[in-house]
């Protein structure tokens, strides 16, 4: 027996377990987008007039990200422009990039490119298992640095609850818990630090795939070459959400108010001696990386 969708009747594409909802491509489409509106309402994620730069990957959750947020710009009132930033990573970066620039030109928002490598840094050159570790460490680097000299108020990333939830385990069992402050659904900036936003803080990955699928949206299906080809994390949480639909929603949600109740002050930091970026050591993580002329990385 077909499910109906719960809305009007149709096809459904997709029984959404953690709502009770069955739902057709149109009414999901439309559900997913006011959950997103609701998330920055709710949360007060984006303020009107603000400048938002979206850092796009073109996988299948910035890609939803940069879509849903360029239709709420408009009623939002908040300006919109998308980042690429150009890994050098052999034709993975050439795929994404092409991705990107077609859904940017679908979109008509206008589309930053930078390159890392005009930074001083080729990922190609850092050993296989610290090549995740050390991407990271760039496109934080480069995403900040650029939204700041360039005038944007906030930065936008594609953190999904998948996201959030083994961000905070790995760092609550390392003992490191004061980092999970970085992913509330707004980080406020502070010195030459700009802001953070996350508008899909409270949706998975799984519903983002969803979203570009019955939009219709070009997005790279394949991982990245580097990327491990299992997160034991996200294992763990998929099968709590298996067991307990709703798991991931109620977790972030309830991580909200006991973060923000948690942690108020802003740790200490310094100003790194090579490029005067804000950090907690002498010298940032990403000059450090540039110094070791990615060789030995």
């Amino acid at each position: 027996m077909s499910l109906k969708c719960r809305f009007c009747g149709k096809q459904a594409v997709e029984r959404l377990r953690q709502y009770r909802l069955s739902l057709c491509r149109e009414c999901y489409v439309k559900f997913y987008e006011r959950q997103v509106e609701r998330t920055l309402k709710k949360y007060r994620v984006v303020k009107p007039g603000e400048k938002v730069l979206a850092c796009i990957s073109g996988g299948k959750d910035s890609s939803a990200m940069l879509t849903v947020m360029s239709k709420l710009s408009r009623t939002l009132n908040f300006e919109l422009e998308a980042l690429f930033i150009d890994l050098n990573i052999k034709n993975y970066s050439e795929k994404s990039f092409n991705l990107v620039k077609k859904l940017c030109r679908n979109l008509d928002v206008n589309l930053n490119i930078v390159k890392t490598v005009d930074y001083g840094v080729d990922l190609n050159r850092v050993q296989r298992r610290k090549v995740c570790s050390a991407c990271g460490t760039v496109k934080r680097y480069v995403m900040n640095r650029f939204a700041r000299e360039n005038g944007f108020d906030c930065v936008a990333t594609g953190h999904t609850s998948d996201d959030i939830v083994a961000f905070f385990f790995k760092n609550w069992l390392s003992g490191n818990l004061r980092w999970s402050t970085k992913f509330l659904p707004r980080t406020d900036g502070f010195d030459k630090v700009v802001t953070k936003i996350r508008p899909l803080y409270l949706l998975s990955e799984r519903e983002n795939a969803l979203y570009c699928i019955c939009k219709g949206l070009p997005f790279m299906s394949e991982n990245c070459p580097h990327a491990p080809e299992r997160d034991e994390w996200k294992d763990i949480i998929y099968e709590i959400e298996r067991k307990k639909p709703g798991f991931r929603r109620s977790f972030v949600t309830n991580l909200i108010r006991y973060l923000t109740l948690t942690f108020e002050d802003i740790q200490e930091y310094k100003y790194c001696k090579l490029c005067g970026e804000v950090t907690t050591s002498d010298i940032c993580a990403f000059c450090k990386l540039r110094e070791r002329k990615n060789s030995l990385v």
